[in-house]
């Protein structure tokens, strides 16, 4: 009997089994009719599964439970049962959406017509990282392909707003595998080469896990890009991307049409010589775009970036709607119109809420404010949507800003288990926590595994060098607190202490944290792309001079001067750029005063004094006189300003606008250590030449325009 009654529980529960299957296929086949969440599949999946226990019990003994006897065990089982399901259902689902896929923008055009659009909401799309192609027979003329075919492939996904593509400059199968593997299910990659005429591109989907192809296709013929396009078409079918809505069907561009169809333009696009691209091909509009993004971020000259943004702006028709509006985003920034910029970012996140550009822009603007819980709320609100490195890493660096090392720390742990490389990533929090010997050991293994960040890594030996005998103390930071300002470029750093920590904003990129690297000397950056060294310049009497800055790239490093700006030099500049020359006379007088060794300064307050003792027609005049082109450097005044730009086959200078200190002599507000001079030629033709600020570790300041005793930077007027 009781063999019987096991037999006919088993059969009720495989009854119920293909029942609960065929209930949860027609469900699934209704979310995807009507757009409705897939959690509701492993929802009703889990359920079903998890109430077996409670099922396999009233089955067997349903004669004795249908006339209402239970055990006490049963008392207890069914209730805890159903408890304990509905939490592991909370916990597991209680984050996710179990809504609509798919949600509807506003948005104003142009001509100010409203307009609405429904996209995918960016929790539903499928994560498609593309990483480089091998080039299977080595030639010089395509070897650009190797990274050029996945960015390219990443721009025309971009169109479809059912795809999250991401792209990596990875070609080692480990590496590809060790990042794909965190987020993916599975990544593109694969090979090229050029045959006669033809072009050869073989495609593959790989799972994530292992690397294994799970569909492969060659794409052959002479035109590069309409390959592009077909490879694209390619990877959005086998992605299992189907669009039922009928809202969802995204314009769909051919690529060559809002990029470029010179291959050569492309050459320079894919290797981000922005510059040469737009160079090469004057539409396009992308590249004018993406060099305007980079001026931005980088500080290089507002009126550089004004007019590469404007003529992105020409063109923005050639272009796809989500590049439209950030050329519209871009405007505003370069136009310092920034309560436009940050309500079209807020739109456009709503869109992508993991787009690297909008969330870049909003956590600078966050940055600016010192806004550091808005910061990390949004860093979270993007990691939740989205778990990814980009999303993650934010997420860091936010908690690192607020004092939060300890939840960073504790997440990691999972992804380490994934993925031990991940562990690197606690160097920095373990450091702000003081467990020195413990990051010291990580950083030790990282640099181990990573040869080729050897000199990236210099940041970090100095860092742990520094700390192995001494303890950082916030006394340590007091010195570095204030306003820096490059002598380069228009970048401004700003320092000050938060939660123990010394956080620095960078304009236009965002915040960060600080470390202590040695006696007036901080460090940074290992999660960033960069790693930085940075030290004091003081005077004899202890006051802050500026900050020599190092950038340290897998491949280079950069240096920089930052000039310290106190509150005398700040009020001066205030009142300058409100055009109250007189105020700003005296002021700029109190801060050379101030600070003797600011060289820069002098020229300021000689340009005041210059152009308030001139009529403004006989300065006009004067800029006349030396318009025109000295080889690689143009001249020219334009609605009463006088204007300089060198390019050359070295690259290209930001535009800047020449302000004058003398008859001969102008300076610009871009590069403060710059001065350019004009001068007769014994040739009988007019001369340019320019002289650089130099300032050593022992303070001394000259003005030069020599170098291994050559004069350098000295042009004639052309004929």
């Amino acid at each position: 009997m009781n063999k019987k009654k096991w037999f006919k529980t088993l059969q009720f529960l495989a009854a119920y089994l293909v029942a609960a299957w065929t209930f949860l296929q027609f469900v699934d086949w209704i979310l995807n009719r009507y757009d409705i969440s897939p959690y509701w599949v492993d929802v009703l999946l889990w359920f079903f599964i998890g109430i077996i226990p409670s099922l396999m019990i009233y089955l067997h003994n349903q004669e004795r439970i249908n006339k209402r006897i239970l055990k006490l065990r049963e008392k207890i089982i069914f209730p805890l049962n159903i408890i304990l399901l509905s939490l592991g259902l909370y916990f597991g689902f209680g984050n996710t959406d179990l809504g609509a896929t798919t949600k509807s923008i506003d948005y104003t055009t142009e001509d100010g017509e409203q307009k609405t659009t429904v996209i995918t909401k960016e929790e539903f799309r499928t994560g498609i990282p593309i990483y480089g192609f091998k080039q299977v027979v080595k030639d010089s003329a395509t070897d650009w392909m190797r990274y050029g075919i996945g960015r390219l492939l990443y721009e025309d996904l971009l169109q479809n707003k059912s795809l999250s593509p991401e792209f990596e400059h990875l070609t080692n199968t480990t590496t590809k595998i060790r990042e794909a593997s965190l987020f993916y299910d599975f990544y593109v990659d694969g090979s090229y080469q050029k045959v006669d005429e033809n072009y050869e591109i073989t495609t593959h989907i790989r799972k994530a896990n292992n690397g294994k192809s799970i569909k492969k296709q060659t794409f052959s013929g002479p035109n590069f890009m309409t390959l592009i396009d077909d490879i694209s078409v390619f990877i959005t079918s086998e992605a299992g991307i189907t669009e039922n809505n009928d809202n969802l069907n995204y314009l769909d561009l051919p690529v060559n049409e809002f990029i470029s169809n010179s291959l050569p333009a492309l050459e320079a696009y894919a290797n981000y010589d922005y510059t040469k691209a737009y160079d090469i091909d004057k539409n396009f509009a992308l590249a004018y775009l993406e060099q305007a993004k980079r001026n931005t971020k980088f500080n290089r000259g507002k009126l550089e970036t004004q007019d590469i943004i404007d003529k992105a702006f020409s063109l923005k028709n050639k272009l796809p709607l989500q590049k439209q509006l950030e050329v519209y985003i871009q405007r505003s920034l370069a136009y310092e119109q920034y309560d436009d910029a940050e309500k079209q970012v807020k739109l456009q996140l709503e869109v992508d809420p993991t787009n690297e550009f909008y969330n870049s822009i909003l956590f600078a603007i966050y940055g600016e404010t010192n806004n550091k819980d808005s910061f990390i709320k949004a860093a979270e609100n993007l990691f939740n949507k989205n778990p990814n490195a980009y999303s993650g890493l934010n997420l860091i660096e936010a908690a690192m800003v607020n004092g939060e090392e300890d939840r960073i720390i504790e997440a990691l742990k999972t992804y380490e288990i994934i993925q031990p490389a991940v562990s690197a990533l606690k160097i920095e929090p373990l450091i702000l926590k003081g467990d020195i010997n413990k990051a010291k050991a990580i950083f030790e293994e990282y640099k181990l595994s990573n040869p080729r960040n050897t000199n990236r890594n210099r940041a970090y030996d100095s860092i742990f060098t520094y700390l192995k005998n001494n303890t950082p103390k916030i006394e340590d930071f007091k010195p570095f607190i204030g306003t820096y300002r490059s002598q380069q470029n228009e970048l401004i750093l700003k320092y000050w202490i938060e939660n123990d920590r010394l956080v620095r904003y960078v304009k236009n990129q965002g915040l960060d944290i600080s470390i202590p690297a040695g006696k007036d000397a901080i460090g940074g950056g290992f999660i960033q792309n960069t790693t930085n060294y940075n030290k004091l310049l003081k005077d004899s009497n202890g006051k802050t001079i500026g900050l020599y800055n190092h950038q340290f790239y897998w491949n280079g490093t950069s240096e920089n001067f930052y000039w310290k700006l106190d509150k005398d030099i700040l009020a001066a500049n205030k009142a300058f750029e409100n055009q109250d020359l007189n105020l700003a006379d005296s002021l700029y007088t109190l801060a050379i005063e101030n600070n003797p060794k600011h060289e820069y300064l002098k020229n300021i307050l000689a340009h005041i004094e210059y152009t308030t003792s001139k009529a403004s027609d006989s300065i006009q005049l004067q800029n006349e006189k030396f318009t025109g082109s000295y080889g690689p450097r143009n001249f020219w005044s334009e609605n009463n300003k006088f204007y300089y730009k060198r390019k050359d086959d070295k690259g290209e200078l930001v535009k800047v606008e020449l302000l004058p200190i003398s008859e001969n002599r102008y300076m610009d507000l871009t590069r403060l250590g710059t001065i350019m001079e004009f001068t007769n030629d014994p040739s009988g033709k007019m001369a340019s030449k320019s002289y650089s600020l130099t300032i050593d570790k022992d303070l001394r300041t000259e003005w030069k325009n020599e170098s291994n005793d050559k004069i350098v930077n000295y042009f004639l007027k052309d004929d």
